[in-house]
């Protein structure tokens, strides 16, 4: 198989640009013809490892370069852009003969112009974060946008979902959906034998309104007197962390709440943790709850839409709570309380989250890709 991956770029340690890296680098070593398009890349490095054998073209479309200019002439230059963007791109195409052309969603002039390419190839899309988030609400304008951009996403030959919940509101509008789970990045064989830090809870994710970093410490705020030896240790970066940082103080929590930062071993992290807290609103997955589960730990997370409840078995593997404070804090004041059937959890969440493993996910990847061959 022939396959494209179209892309901004893979300059961001972010969920999307890590499983796609995964996925690219999966399937050129089970013997397809990768190459992975960018636009936007320039001479930013990977921001995760890219297989020798995957073939990158970057066509120096930098779209961000024209907020330097005045309004008018901003205009000018983004029609510009699209149009050579619209050319190399297709141009690209004619040349390669890809059999797919697989992209997630991105802006509605983006998405016109992969869809004129279904005159050559197939076209797939991949639905990273949720329906709802991506596709309702907002303002007017908002709406009129998600409108147009929904209008152009249907005309694709497949659009894969990662999660249930998600595959069943595209449904509604799509004709053709899959849905494919993101693989596991790493699964130990083995766990370290690391020794789990007294106290220490972990949460992992950007410092951004969707992951709700502020939910888990007003939820925190409530429980922390109790249990002065338990603390949070935040692993990620962001524009909400400054203040998150002065939420954290004003709640009192500096010496039990600490933003930790982006860190080079999160699995070693994962390890030394009780367990792990996810206060998400909405997610296209919720890969840091495989990755913490597969380290043997137990979660407590929102039953957001989408992911957690695909992933957690409630009060088997791990706890699904409500999208509120209140809950959140009883259920990880439950965690914190039952020692003996917090360890039993850690045990079955790993179990469960074999069925991510790289090896059994990519078949299912690539069975979804040549189906529309």
């Amino acid at each position: 198989m022939n396959i494209v991956f179209l892309l901004r770029s893979v300059a961001k340690k972010n969920g999307v640009e890590r499983t796609i890296t995964d996925k690219v680098n999966a399937l050129a070593n089970m013997g397809h013809k990768v190459t992975m398009v960018t636009y936007e890349q320039g001479n930013h490095p990977y921001a995760f490892p890219i297989e020798k054998t995957v073939r990158h073209v970057d066509l120096h479309c930098c779209y961000f370069t024209v907020y330097k200019y005045p309004l008018l002439k901003r205009f000018y230059e983004a029609w510009k852009m699209k149009c050579r963007f619209a050319k190399e791109i297709r141009a690209f195409a004619n040349q390669e003969h890809p059999d797919v052309v697989v992209t997630p969603t991105y802006t509605i002039e983006f998405m016109e112009i992969v869809m004129s390419l279904r005159r050559q190839t197939k076209v797939v899309i991949e639905s990273h974060t949720a329906f709802t988030h991506d596709m309702t609400g907002g303002s007017m304008i908002d709406r009129i946008q998600k409108y147009f951009l929904l209008r152009s996403v249907k005309q694709c030959d497949l659009l894969i979902a990662l999660t249930s919940g998600d595959a069943e509101c595209w449904k509604q509008h799509i004709r053709n959906v899959a849905t494919v789970s993101n693989p596991l990045t790493f699964y130990p064989k083995t766990l370290r034998g690391t020794s789990k830090e007294n106290g220490r809870i972990i949460a992992v994710g950007r410092l951004e309104p969707q992951k709700r970093f502020d939910r888990l410490i007003d939820a925190f705020s409530l429980i922390a007197h109790q249990y002065p030896s338990w603390y949070i240790d935040v692993y990620g970066e962001g524009n909400d962390k400054e203040c998150l940082q002065r939420q954290i103080a004003e709640k009192g929590l500096t010496k039990q709440i600490y933003l930790k930062g982006v860190t080079s071993d999160v699995y070693s992290e994962y390890e030394r943790s009780q367990f792990f807290v996810f206060s998400s609103d909405y997610e296209g997955f919720g890969l840091v709850l495989v990755e913490a589960m597969a380290c043997g730990i137990p979660c407590v997370s929102t039953d957001c839409p989408f992911g957690p409840s695909d992933i957690i078995e409630d009060n088997v593997d791990g706890l699904l709570c409500k999208m509120d404070v209140k809950d959140l804090a009883e259920k990880m004041e439950w965690m914190i309380t039952h020692e003996t059937e917090r360890k039993e959890m850690g045990i079955q969440a790993r179990q469960s989250v074999a069925r991510y493993r790289k090896k059994i996910i990519m078949q299912e990847w690539e069975k979804a890709y040549l189906s529309v061959i």
